[in-house]
């Protein structure tokens, strides 16, 4: 089974370098898909040094998107699809 990630973009190029560097320095060849399984092993293995570099995270309160979620604009109607539609086709 597998399931579909998102990855923010600078990550996924440094992991890209990362199996580039790989294969030239080591001779090590593997697909992006079981790098970051064995990543997750890895990660799963030294759970104590994980938790230590999450609680050093800003805390999710202070992230401005969910901030917004927390405190939603009201533009005076109950289906804010109309106002998306204008905004974003112009209709």
């Amino acid at each position: 089974m597998t399931a579909t990630i998102k990855i923010e973009h600078e990550k996924k190029e440094k992991l890209d370098k990362f199996l580039a560097s790989l294969l030239l320095r080591e001779g090590i060849k593997i697909t992006l898909q079981e790098a970051i399984g064995l990543m997750i092993d890895y990660a799963l293995e030294n759970e104590d040094d994980i938790i230590q570099r999450l609680k050093e995270l800003p805390p999710l309160e202070q992230d401005p998107a969910w901030k917004a979620l927390e405190n939603p604009k009201h533009w005076g109607i109950k289906d804010s699809s109309k106002r998306i539609d204008e905004f974003l086709y112009g209709r």
